[in-house]
């Protein structure tokens, strides 16, 4: 069991929640397990039901904690399902699959909570090689894997703020080893996600009026965005040398690369600056 927290609803009433962990062992927990999965079909689009007789997966799950007439209540708040996948050679890479906060209980920062809670148990165990979240859902609408991107993003964000490597003047040298080394020594964040929330935190850092800082800033994240069209560009020169002059016509100029790095950039951006808007409030 995760320690006891409170958090205040919109009426600021401080109400207590907690969290536990379940494993298809856990005594009585298959039959309640089989009724709260049936939550995941009316609120995540896309949602699966998991095969629980497998040991590898584990179980968050939040109650609220309340005393009615006398005596102590729990009322299910949401849950969270990991998977551990084996990592070589006796490791393991836990990923987050499915999370769900039901609607009485959105929007007072327990999803946040809750991912919070799962780090909390992986961070000193020296098997977890890092924490994955690759396709996660989250809560009620459609685009759910990008609303969970962003509450991962800012709590990445949160807490790489705290690590040496992550302050604004090293962030402007541009990334480094070190940051991925730390960020996974510390959060268990795997590189890829780790370069996410450098990116996030430099933006934050760029003053925006700056002209030649903030060129400099998107020139980085493009060429990072750019490493796929250059792999892409190397093979359609193979392939240029097997085909027709007619079939050469369908394939993307290169001023249609540029115009779809453009594309990716901006959206990239706008998902970066509203994780930024969040950590304005910390």
């Amino acid at each position: 069991m995760c320690p006891l927290f409170c958090v205040q609803d919109e009426n600021t009433i401080t109400k207590q929640y907690e969290v536990y962990l379940c494993t298809s062992t856990t005594p009585e927990f298959r039959g309640f397990h089989e009724r709260l999965q049936t939550f995941l079909l009316w609120f995540i689009d896309a949602a699966s039901f998991i095969d629980i007789d497998d040991n590898n997966w584990r179980f968050f799950v939040m109650y609220e904690k309340y005393t009615q007439d006398g005596s102590t209540m729990y009322a299910v708040v949401g849950y969270m399902t990991v998977y551990h996948y084996y990592a070589y050679p006796k490791n393991i890479r836990p990923r987050i699959s499915q999370m769900l906060v039901l609607p009485p209980y959105q929007r007072r920062g327990l999803g946040e909570e809750l991912l919070s809670n799962m780090y909390q148990h992986y961070i000193n165990d020296n098997r977890v090689v890092d924490i994955t979240a690759h396709g996660c859902c989250l809560s009620t609408v459609e685009d759910s894997s990008e609303k969970f991107q962003r509450l991962r993003d800012y709590l990445d964000a949160k807490n790489c703020l705290t690590l040496p490597s992550f302050q604004p003047a090293l962030l402007h040298q541009g990334f480094t080893q070190s940051m991925a080394q730390e960020a996974c020594s510390k959060f268990k964040l795997n590189k890829k996600q780790c370069r996410r929330v450098y990116e996030i935190l430099r933006l934050r850092a760029t003053e925006m009026s700056d002209e030649v800082a903030y060129r400099s800033y998107r020139l980085a994240v493009k060429q990072r965005l750019n490493v796929p069209y250059q792999k892409e560009q190397r093979d359609l020169e193979k392939l240029k040398r097997a085909l027709k002059d007619k079939e050469l016509l369908s394939l993307h100029s290169s001023q249609q690369r540029l115009e779809c790095l453009e594309q990716d950039y901006k959206e990239l951006e706008e998902q970066y600056q509203a994780v930024v808007r969040k950590l304005a409030f910390l």
